[in-house]
């Protein structure tokens, strides 16, 4: 039932979640308004029938938005775990490479608790700018140097990690973020659907029923995923419930632009 590769795939996600958990620096944040929502309806069109798993096809997301100049990536993830614990985590991403600036923002909660009240990191002329907390106990700090914000910004698609490409199917087209896209969908039957409970059972699958399992991906012309979408729900076989979701979006390709945070003179004092 397991291939060699499910405990590596494991680990991609558990490690993922930990690094937005302890804010590497990376916060996600733009307004997405004019974002199409993707779902089933609305936009959508020509479902037709399923293709072969071969058209799905990424291509080199580094080089595609360096060559776009400017992007904005946002993530989330929600779940409840064995022990009943919820887990909130979001990341959101402005980042203008042409400029060299960009912005981040993460924040997390464990039982609706805010977790140290958030990071906040903007890159300007080569300096970080950090401000950790919210208000009167904020901390600020600053040092030459950036992370690699495209690096990082692309880590937080799972669309690779998942390494599930030969199961995805082809679902139809429609809009997203005002571009055309093919929407791909992961079959119940697949490695994933194990990958989310072994997950969600830490580390222990055979204790674990999974009761819905869904993920989908979109792709748009140039081969970039544009939105990642991935939910699972479950019982433990002592009848816990547990469950998770998560969500990934890639908007304003071309087209973000970053601005100054209020408290950056604060961050430079």
């Amino acid at each position: 039932m397991y291939s060699n590769r499910i405990p590596v795939l494991i680990i991609a996600v558990l490690v993922l979640l930990a690094g937005c958990a302890g804010g590497a620096g990376v916060a996600p944040a733009a307004d997405t308004d004019d974002t199409d929502a993707p779902t089933d309806g609305g936009d959508s069109a020509d479902t037709g029938e399923s293709t072969d798993a071969d058209d799905f096809e990424l291509s080199d997301p580094e080089r595609l938005l360096r060559d776009a100049g400017s992007f904005t990536v946002s993530w989330s993830y929600t779940g409840v775990d064995a022990n009943g614990v919820e887990t909130q985590v979001t990341r959101e991403f402005y980042a203008d490479l042409e400029a060299e600036q960009s912005y981040s923002r993460t924040t997390s909660t464990t039982d609706g608790q805010s977790d140290a009240g958030g990071v906040e990191q903007y890159v300007a002329d080569g300096v970080t700018y950090v401000r950790i907390g919210d208000g009167d106990e904020a901390t600020y700090t600053s040092y030459e140097g950036s992370m690699e914000v495209l690096a990082t910004a692309i880590a937080l698609s799972q669309a690779r990690a998942y390494g599930a490409d030969d199961d995805l199917t082809f679902a139809g087209t429609e809009t997203f973020d005002g571009v055309s896209v093919e929407r791909y969908e992961l079959s119940t039957a697949s490695e994933a659907l194990i990958l989310a409970g072994s997950a969600a059972a830490q580390g222990e699958p055979g204790n674990l029923e999974v009761t819905n399992f869904e993920y989908a991906v979109l792709v748009d012309e140039d081969g970039l995923s544009r939105h990642e979408s991935w939910s699972f729900s479950g019982r433990m076989d002592d009848g816990t419930e547990v469950s998770g979701s998560w969500e990934y979006s890639l908007t304003g390709v071309g087209s973000t632009t970053v601005d100054e945070p209020a408290w950056l003179d604060e961050a430079r004092a």
